[in-house]
């Protein structure tokens, strides 16, 4: 049985935000948009999201270089 809320490429994830975080999310995606017309809400939060994976990832690989 399929659900609405997932698809064979991504899920539906519900959230909160504070909404003076929305506010400064909303500002940023105006700012981006001189450049990036594309911009919208969900791909600014998607890429915020990897970034901050990838950095979660670097971190780890410097802690095991660390480490040996």
């Amino acid at each position: 049985m399929t659900s609405g809320n997932t698809n064979n490429k991504s899920a539906k994830k519900n959230i909160r935000f504070p909404h003076e975080l929305i506010d400064e999310i909303d500002a940023s995606i105006e700012r981006e948009k001189n450049n990036s017309p594309g911009t919208n809400f969900s791909s600014w939060v998607l890429d915020a999201c990897e970034r901050k994976l990838k950095a979660e990832l670097r971190k780890k690989g410097q802690q095991t270089i660390v480490k040996d």
